[in-house]
């Protein structure tokens, strides 16, 4: 399970990013730092989701052959 502080921090880091999303779109209009950051943000969501998906059946320790 992941500790408050990491939790934070995510909350911290995604806030950040949509900040600057929304300043280089909507307040002053810059593409590519937009999709700069736009792609970072979706790069890191991805990476904090997907270890979840993978590995949600498997348990540390466990060998899955019985020799």
């Amino acid at each position: 399970m992941k500790s408050i502080g990491q939790i934070v921090a995510n909350l911290i880091l995604y806030g950040v990013l949509l900040y600057f999303a929304y300043e280089s779109i909507v307040v002053e209009f810059d593409p590519w730092f937009a999709f700069v950051v736009l792609f970072v943000l979706l790069l890191s969501v991805v990476i904090t989701v997907v270890p979840g998906w993978r590995a949600a059946h498997v348990s540390p320790g466990e060998y899955p052959y019985d020799d």
